[in-house]
């Protein structure tokens, strides 16, 4: 059985050779850099690019707002750049990855560590399976091809 890492840098390949035939044929391949994938970003990254190689839709979901410098007037008239943060606009318990494998809507929220699902992520995970989606918790690569294989076979 291949590894996590072999079957990324396989997917990457076969994209890579259906995408840039020519680059290929010359033999201008090079393998992709493997992310970290025992953090949140580097996991969520692995995932998106696996699948999009794959030729199915991913899209990474940022759900936690942003930060946005502002001004602020002081009472002795002196005005100060602070920052401020902007909520985000999704709704709370959104997956961190939206994509569609097969035909099918899949959720997929990444769980590294210590994090844990949130009320919010557990009520969002009953609605996405209620309308026949999937909406899973994943914390390794490992995991990530279990359902990718379930969903694919």
């Amino acid at each position: 059985m291949s590894t996590p890492k072999e079957r990324y840098n396989a997917a990457h390949k076969c994209n890579f050779e259906r995408t840039y035939p020519q680059a290929w044929k010359d033999g201008h391949y090079a393998p992709p850099p493997y992310p970290k994938v025992n953090t949140a970003n580097g996991l969520t990254k692995f995932i998106c690019n696996f699948l999009m190689w794959h030729e199915h839709r991913a899209t990474r979901i940022n759900s936690t707002g942003r930060l946005i410098d502002g001004l602020e007037k002081q009472p002795s008239g002196a005005i100060l750049t602070t920052k401020k943060w902007i909520p985000g606009s999704t709704r709370k318990g959104t997956a961190d990855i939206s994509a569609t494998i097969k035909g099918r809507s899949v959720m997929i929220e990444i769980k590294i560590g210590k994090d844990r699902a949130s009320p919010y992520q557990i009520a969002e995970q009953e609605r996405e399976r209620k309308a026949g989606g999937i909406y899973e918790f994943i914390s390794t690569p490992e995991q990530f091809f279990v359902l990718y294989d379930s969903l694919i076979s």
